[in-house]
This record gives C-alpha cells, sequence and structure tokens, in this order.
C-alpha cells in the first residue's frame, strides 16, 4: 500500500493530544491533575447561544421548515451579521465565508496556493501552520521572535515568500500588532507578492489600542485574508464555527475559495451557524465581554504567581495565556515535564511552537477559577 510520505515530517502525536493523553494517563493512576496546557474551555456555552441552536434543532425537525445541505459558504443571515460587525470597513456578504473552525481554515486555505510554495512563519507560532504547509509539501521558513521585541515579528529584509503566517493576539506569546507595525507587514507582503494569512481567532481580547482586524491597515485587502474565530471568545471549541474574509479586491482568490468549497464543503451545520448568530446579539455581545474578562483575571492570578517565584513572563493584557520563561537550567520539555510529574500540573512546553519557544512555557488562564487557585496554592508549597 502507498502512503502519504509527508506524514514523514511529523511527530507520533500532535502536541495538544499529547498533553490531554498525559493528564488522562495520571487521573486513570489516581493523582490529582490541574491542566494548564490545551487552550480549551471549561465553562459552558451562553444560554443565548444554546437557545438559538435548540431552536434551529426545532425547525430542523418540522417538515415546514426542515432545510437540508446548507450554503457552502455559509447562512447567509450569519453573513450579514458577520459583515456589520466589521462596520465601516467594508467587508461584504459576498467576501466572507464560514467554516468549521480556524485549524480548519489555516490549512485548508493552502489550496488556494498549490503545492510546493515557500512559506514564512514567525516563531514562536500556533503549530497547525508549519504542519499544514509541511504536510502540504511547502517550505517553510521560520522567523523567529525574541522577548526583549515582546515576541513582535519584523519583516526580514530582501526576502520573498508566497504566504505569510501572522497571528495577533498572538497564541503562545499573547503579543498584540499596533498599527504602525503591522502597516510595515501589508507593505512588505504588497511589495513582494505575498498573500498574508492573518489569524485572528483571539481578536476579542484585544486592548482598545491593538489592531482588531487586518482591514484596519491601508491596503490590506490587496493582499490579507483573515480568519476568526467563535471558539475562544464564544465558548464554541466543541460547536465548532468559524470563518475567513477573502476581499474581492485580492485577486482570484475570491472565486476560487467559491469553486473549491462546492466540491470540497457542503457547508457547516445550521445548528453551529445559527448559535454563532446569537454572538451579535447584544446578550451575546454582553456575555463575551463578561467571559473574556474572567480570563483575563485568571491570566493576572498566574503572573502574580510567576513574578513571586522571580519568573519572566510576557505581560500582555490580550491574551487567556501567560508565556513565561522557564528557570535556570531547564529546558522547555524538562520543565514542564517535573511540573507534571512533581506537581501535577500540565503545561505546554514553549518548543512545542516552534525554536523561538524554547526556554519558555505557555500557561492556559481557560480553567475555572478554582484551577487557577489550584495551581498557584501547589506551586505556592515550594
Amino acid at each position: 500500500m502507498k502512503y502519504n510520505r509527508e506524514f514523514s515530517n511529523f511527530k507520533n502525536d500532535y502536541i495538544f493530544a499529547k498533553l490531554k493523553k498525559t493528564a488522562e494517563e495520571m487521573k486513570r493512576q489516581g493523582k490529582e491533575v490541574v491542566d494548564l496546557g490545551v487552550g480549551d474551555l471549561s465553562l459552558p456555552l451562553f444560554p443565548v447561544a444554546v437557545e438559538e441552536m435548540i431552536k434551529s434543532v426545532k425547525e430542523l425537525g418540522e417538515k415546514r421548515s426542515f432545510t437540508g445541505y446548507p450554503p457552502a459558504e455559509g447562512l447567509l443571515s450569519l453573513r450579514e451579521k458577520i459583515s456589520l460587525d466589521y462596520g465601516d470597513l467594508g467587508i461584504s456578504p459576498s467576501e466572507i465565508f464560514i467554516s468549521d473552525g480556524a485549524k480548519s481554515d489555516v490549512g485548508n486555505l493552502l489550496d488556494l496556493f498549490g503545492t510546493g510554495i515557500s512559506v514564512l512563519v514567525p516563531t514562536p507560532a500556533y503549530p497547525a501552520y508549519a504542519e499544514a504547509n509541511l504536510f502540504a509539501g511547502n517550505k517553510v521558513t521560520f522567523l523567529p521572535c525574541f522577548k526583549e521585541d515582546d515576541f513582535i515579528p519584523i519583516p526580514p529584509v530582501g526576502k520573498i515568500f508566497d504566504v505569510i503566517y501572522l497571528c495577533s493576539p498572538n497564541n503562545p506569546t499573547g503579543s498584540a500588532f499596533d498599527k504602525r507595525t503591522l502597516s510595515r507587514w501589508i507593505n512588505y507582503a504588497l511589495s513582494t507578492g505575498a498573500v498574508v494569512l492573518y489569524d485572528g481567532a483571539y481578536c476579542d481580547f484585544a486592548s482598545e489600542n491593538e489592531v482588531k482586524s487586518v482591514y484596519e491597515i491601508k491596503n490590506a485587502e490587496y493582499c490579507a485574508v483573515e480568519i476568526r474565530s467563535f471558539s475562544k471568545s464564544f465558548g464554541f471549541t466543541g460547536v465548532r464555527c468559524g470563518y475567513c474574509v477573502i476581499p474581492e479586491t485580492l485577486g482570484e482568490y475570491n472565486r476560487l475559495w467559491k469553486r473549491r468549497l462546492s466540491f470540497r464543503f457542503n457547508g457547516v451545520s445550521v445548528i453551529s451557524q445559527k448559535g454563532a448568530e446569537a454572538y451579535f446579539s447584544e446578550e451575546g455581545r454582553a456575555a463575551v465581554k463578561k467571559r473574556i474578562n474572567y480570563y483575563k483575571n485568571n491570566a493576572e492570578i498566574i503572573k502574580i504567581a510567576l513574578k513571586k517565584k522571580n519568573l519572566w513572563y510576557n505581560n500582555s493584557c490580550s491574551s487567556p495565556y501567560v508565556f513565561a520563561k522557564t528557570p535556570e537550567g531547564f529546558s522547555s520539555e524538562e520543565f514542564c515535564d517535573r511540573a507534571i510529574k512533581k506537581f501535577g500540573i500540565v503545561l505546554t512546553p514553549g518548543n512545542s511552537f516552534g525554536e523561538g519557544g524554547e526556554g519558555f512555557f505557555r500557561i492556559s488562564a481557560f480553567p475555572e477559577r478554582d484551577k487557577i487557585l489550584k495551581a498557584v496554592e501547589i506551586t505556592d508549597k515550594y
């Protein structure tokens, strides 16, 4: 039998699957585990989303309101709400495509460019960027970012790439672009003919002075695709719904993506999309704001604990993660291995996010408050 040889580029386990497996194994052994590793959620869906999804299920259960396949590009009602949310940035419903989440778009959008392309990935970065491209047989170049620069990537001089991945607020570092720095990247992409795949999955966590959409930058509509998700801010990790924006001004990509969807995708569940529409309601927005403040307060509690231990951390106010330096003498994996074996605390080693993450670790602020406080209590004893 023949196998795709690109699988040889991968470790046996995707990092977050490995972390979950480790935590589950310790629990089976009867050990107490506080999981601050995987960026999954522990708080339930908002009632307003649940109500809309229940309503949708009932409609599908009646002959007069039953619908079959949704449009491959997504329900018009949801795309119209997203379009309005962009305000005067001028994004139309025809430029919005509903997906089952940011991770899918991160890899699927590569179908627009063919194989063997040259891709730039700033590091540390969400591992799915590199792995999706390695799987596609693309050439990946990593651009190291440094804590002295708040992990903000700077365009490389004299180099040309077909695709550039940017994420703001960044996973794992929490760093976010201001308009001046992001403008440099947009100008760089325009001058070199690159397409920017801009991951805005955490845009709801951005502070007031930070960029929330790449289209706030002049001429970004000529070189950038934006990816967003309802997962983290609206609790949809288990429901699955997100979207990407492909401007019609971005050459043929808008038309090509519509064509691609017609033979590769039957659309996101109507139930999920109806639930996602609740995000744009007054009740939905208020709930999101409250929940994000909850996660950010969790992050602040973690930072206080790190400060007591004299550990450096990236003091971002725009992230549900805390990115911290390992103690002297520990690699990323050595420290995280010690944390789970000695303290029962699951952390994500920084080198999982590429070479730029070595010597650091990521802490998720998504668990419930009592879990965060439990982890702090445990570490306070040592």
